[in-house]
Order: C-alpha cells, then structure tokens, then sequence
C-alpha cells in the first residue's frame, strides 16, 4: 500500500513541473551517464516522455559506445542515427572521423569534423586544426587553449580511435613527415628527438606547434595505413 501512495506522489509532483524544465534536467543527467539517463526515464511517466525530446540527443554522451562496433543492433543504429541528426557534438566527430580517414568522403567527413568542433568539442577542434596544416593551412594555438583537455591527452585519444579504424591509404598519405619550416624567426626551444613530448616542453609559438602536432598525427596515420603497429 505504501509503495502504491508512493509512487503516486512521485507521478503527481514531477506532473507540475514544466516540460523544459524536467528536459533540462534529463539533458544534463544525459550529459553525464547514460546509464543514469535510462534509469531516469524508468522513474516516471514524465521522465521517460521528457526524454525522447531531440534536445536530450543533442546532449547525451556516447563516449562509453565503441568508435567502430562490430556489431549493431537495429535500436543502437537508431540511437546513433538520431544522436547525429540532432547535432550530438560526439556523434558528428566520430561521423567526420570515419567519412575522413576510413570511408573516402573528406568533404563530407571534414564537415562534420567542423560542425563538432563549432560546438566546443575538442578533439575536432585539435583534428580540425590538424588537418588544416597538413593541407597548407594555419591553425592558432588560441583556438585550443582554456579547454579542458590537454593537447597531448587529445592526441592520445585520437591515437586510440584511430587504432580502432581501418585508414585509406590516401590519407594516411597527407602531410609532413618531418615538421616544415615556417618561414619565420621564433626563439622556439628545439622539440626533443623522442617526439611524444610534454605539454610543459611547448613553445608558445602556433606555427612550431601545430607543424609538430602534424607531423606526430601523419606518423599515426602512416602505422595504421601501412599496417605498422
């Protein structure tokens, strides 16, 4: 009976609340543990209606989802689908990573890439960045500072998705394989030979550290095309 009185009184508090409210909620649940979101959604009527709204999608995190699964049910492919139709930041980076480096279809993959990377997500921001300067453009060093994630944990990531896709040769291609000269005069310190360097060993210079970011990430790219572990 107790648990009956309950139950009731949970459905009748949250039916007061404002429909954007309880989805802000659940966004930010969703941001967090998918887990959680899923037990949310069990709670309640309202939860579970609050949480098919596309904004929950634009915001749930994906980072425990295997990169490349080897097998995907009908309901996770729809999930995906969903996740990158309402601009997930996560989403739209692994999309830009496949379609760039594994399926042949740069232009489209490089616009996912930015689409992430425009919502502050910051391993596209540093492959954005990344593959700008191996095509002969600039990237400023500005543009990744004050996040959360340090360049050298951001490569190191983008190492292991990388490590999980098959890589077109064409793209393992691209790129320095030494760091170019940029044709200007800098006091930069010297990079150490051993290449997997400290974020404390850093120049402040952008054209020295984002040529030094290339050529490390095109090494990365030239093992997994050319089937070097």
């Amino acid at each position: 009976m107790s648990k009956g009185i309950r139950k009731t009184s949970r459905h009748e508090f949250f039916k007061n609340f404002p429909k954007d409210l309880l989805t802000e909620v659940l966004a930010r649940v969703a941001s967090a543990s998918i887990s959680d979101l899923f037990t949310a959604k069990l709670s309640c009527k309202e939860f579970l209606e609050a949480a098919s709204e596309n904004y929950i999608f634009e915001h749930i995190t994906i980072e425990k989802l295997p990169v490349i699964p080897w097998t995907t049910s009908h309901g996770a492919s729809s999930f995906l689908a969903r996740c990158k139709e309402n601009g997930n930041p996560e989403a739209l980076f692994r999309q830009g990573m496949v379609e760039f480096f594994s399926s042949n279809r740069p232009e489209s993959g490089f616009q996912h890439l930015k689409n992430a990377a425009r919502k502050g997500h910051v391993e596209a921001i540093y492959t954005c960045g990344v593959i700008l300067v191996c095509h002969g453009g600039q990237f400023k060093q500005e543009n990744y500072k004050s996040r959360h994630c340090s360049i050298k944990e951001c490569r190191d990531k983008i190492k292991e998705i990388l490590q999980s896709m098959w890589i077109d040769r064409r793209e393992a291609g691209i790129g320095p394989q030494e760091p170019k000269s940029h044709g200007r005069t800098c006091n930069c310190s010297k990079f150490n030979k051993r290449g997997w360097i400290d974020e404390e060993e850093y120049t402040t210079c952008d054209y020295c550290v984002w040529d030094h970011e290339a050529t490390l990430f095109c090494k990365i790219l030239r093992a997994r095309g050319f089937g070097i572990s």
